[in-house]
């Protein structure tokens, strides 16, 4: 019989599935885990010509995967290494800056312009505003958006219940989509950020990665499981 807390992921499902699994091979022994997804990524606006761009960034693996072939061969700067290594996987030629905005925006003279932002309908940093003030002419381009999808009844009840429950949460936004319902269950949330944990909206024991990234979460989770 499996015990202990229960692991509730609430990322979009290709990259929960793959956090889980990475969970599962570090710990290397069974344990529970419900996966609802508290968000849903939908691509928005036209196809970009990225022809003229001397740079691209993107921040998230969403904006690859919305980018993806389009990406062969274009000079891209990410927030995050795993940002990096999935843009390259499409043929980008890509460089990560640093694992936060502020990383990122400390290396901004690496730029080759023009500079093109794809991003999501929410960002907690306008990158294309902070590159303009900084001398670097920039513009955003929206490519996709992440609305709201409800819990899974499975999910529901499970923070209804009085097991524990260990939630990695990895955005302030989806801090605020799963901390708008109703919890029962002792919860532990494993914040990605200290933004992530701001945004946080109850009370709750929360815990932040060391560093931005899915390894320090995983790290986290072993940690407590």
């Amino acid at each position: 019989m499996i015990t202990g807390p229960t692991l509730l992921l609430t990322r979009p499902l290709a990259q929960s599935t793959a956090f889980l699994e990475d969970c599962r091979v570090r710990l290397d022994r069974p344990f529970p885990a419900v996966i609802s997804p508290v968000l849903k990524v939908i691509p928005v606006g036209d196809v970009l010509d990225l022809c003229d761009s001397g740079t691209i960034v993107v921040t998230s693996a969403n904006a690859v995967r919305c980018l993806a072939d389009a990406l062969k061969g274009k000079n891209v700067a990410t927030v995050g290494e795993a940002t990096a290594e999935l843009a390259a996987s499409f043929g980008a030629i890509a460089n990560c800056l640093g694992e936060t905005a502020d990383a990122f925006l400390s290396r901004a003279h690496e730029l080759s312009s023009p500079v093109l932002v794809a991003r999501g309908v929410h960002a907690r940093v306008d990158l294309a505003e902070a590159l303009t003030t900084k001398g670097i002419p920039a513009k955003n381009a929206v490519i996709y958006d992440q609305i709201e999808k409800p819990l899974s009844s499975e999910a529901l009840a499970l923070l209804a219940s009085s097991q524990p429950v260990i939630a990695p949460v990895f955005s302030p936004r989806s801090a605020s989509l799963l901390g708008a319902y109703p919890i029962n269950a002792p919860l532990t949330v494993l914040a990605m950020s200290a933004a992530v944990a701001k945004a946080w909206p109850i009370k709750a024991e929360i815990k932040v990665a060391e560093r931005p990234d899915a390894v320090a979460m995983c790290d986290l989770v072993t940690e407590l499981l």
